[in-house]
């Protein structure tokens, strides 16, 4: 689901390199789119989409309930060919913890490779303090530079360490802390991406809502306020979502638009977004869940 082919972008290799940190971060955007001994609910639902430039992504969602206490960890893997040529793929996972509903942290792995040349590997950590979110990163281009500046942390390296546990690690990386990253005073309500786009999503009110989105690891315009309208649909509620973000360009219009079933699943997400570097779409599909993370 992250995206990095864009219509109307350069043939030039540089380019695509020069572009692959907004690719990230257009993923971002594309997924704002959307403590009692036994657990009340645990559910893994699977997904499959396709993008522009034959992209294929692959997602995994794992809700666990305990109590107040929700967790909702979101893997993707995607795949794309530009030019069919450079083959580009992003992994991306955001693991949060929600107290009655409420933002604690939220920890995400970001990592990306253009031809198997990794381009850089990042993984944030954001801790509810006194005064808000509070942030820590890990991150690295090579493994040179994990060795030099995260000795403890040097097993999480290899992609294909993608997707298991790392945050019993992250203490002793050692993390560095970054406070240009912090989100101070978070809007009541607020929501971190994928969680929204997976899981919240599920639970709006059926008149609409507008959420508040933190978007971790960004400098500047680090949240972005949401609108979702409802329409009612034989297969549940559709919701439709247009996008404005100093990234996204004004002149046209990027969007969204969501189904999510009479059971509270959401069974399908498309996007039609537009940015400096050109235009992105796609679709993707749930392809099954087990489990019930029951309601929060």
């Amino acid at each position: 689901m992250m995206i990095e082919g864009c219509r109307g972008g350069s043939n030039q290799r540089e380019k695509v390199l020069a572009t692959s940190k907004i690719g990230v971060r257009t993923g971002m955007l594309l997924a704002v789119v959307l403590a009692a001994p036994a657990a009340f609910g645990n559910e893994v639902c699977r997904f499959a989409g396709t993008t522009d430039y034959s992209g294929q992504a692959a997602i995994t969602t794992n809700v666990a309930t305990t109590g107040d206490v929700t967790r909702v960890d979101v893997a993707i893997t995607f795949h794309a060919k530009r030019l069919y040529l450079i083959d580009i793929q992003y992994l991306l996972e955001e693991v949060s913890t929600w107290r009655a509903g409420a933002l604690q942290s939220v920890s995400v792995n970001n990592r990306y490779a253009v031809d198997d040349h990794i381009v850089r590997q990042l993984w944030d950590d954001f801790q509810r303090g006194s005064d808000g979110l509070q942030a820590r990163r890990v991150q690295a281009k090579t493994l040179d530079d994990l060795r030099r500046m995260h000795p403890h942390f040097v097993q999480h390296w290899d992609p294909v360490t993608f997707g298991r546990p790392w945050l019993q690690d992250y203490t002793a990386a050692p993390p560095e802390r970054r406070t240009d990253l912090d989100l101070p005073s978070p809007p009541a309500g607020v929501r971190s991406p994928l969680a929204l786009a997976f899981y919240w999503i599920r639970w709006l009110p059926n008149g609409g809502a507008d959420v508040p989105v933190f978007l971790p690891g960004w400098k500047k315009d680090k949240v972005m306020d949401v609108r979702f309208d409802a329409s009612p649909s034989p297969a549940g509620t559709v919701w439709h979502v247009p996008l404005h973000h100093p990234s996204l360009t004004s002149d046209q219009l990027s969007s969204a638009t969501a189904l999510t079933s009479t059971d509270h699943h959401l069974m399908r997400l498309s996007f039609d977004l537009h940015g400096p570097a050109g235009s992105a779409g796609g679709l993707v599909e749930q392809r099954g869940c087990v489990g019930s993370a029951g309601t929060p």
